[in-house]
């Protein structure tokens, strides 16, 4: 039989976070701790933006792996990342029912973020209340 080499436990973390009013300016929601899966990201506006434009979520390597072109002009409390379409490739992909295609992110190294950027032009940024699901391991 074989030993465990790490133990996995599960998180759920919130940020709220105001996005820049600078089109194309991605701002930073979390340094993404080493041994972290995640399996899932919601976005929901708290504040709609003023103007007009679009948001939306990755890290370091795809600025939309997590959520697609979201628009920030909605009504409070609107969810993105609820239906499949609304997700990046780190999900499972547009057009796939199933909870899960082997897509999740898997972060085997510390130093990347988490990040929002929101797109065209706004006089009032969105505040965006973003949910993060999903595991992390460590040695035993």
């Amino acid at each position: 039989m074989g030993t465990p080499k790490k133990t996995i436990y599960s998180f759920s973390e919130m940020f709220e976070v105001t996005c820049s009013l600078v089109a194309a300016t991605s701002a930073d929601i979390w340094d993404i701790p080493e041994g972290t899966i995640i399996t899932m990201v919601l976005a929901k506006i708290k504040t709609a933006q003023v103007g007009a434009g679009d948001l939306i979520i990755g890290d370091d390597d795809d600025t939309d792996g997590y959520i697609l072109a979201a628009n920030a002009v909605v009504a409070v409390d609107t969810i993105y990342g609820d239906a499949v379409n609304e997700r990046g490739p780190y999900l499972y992909p547009q057009g796939q029912s199933a909870p899960h295609s082997g897509k999740w992110k898997v972060y085997t190294a510390a130093g990347k973020e988490l990040k929002i950027q929101q797109s065209g032009t706004a006089t009032t940024a969105a505040v965006v209340d973003v949910f993060v699901f999903g595991y992390r391991y460590q040695e035993d």
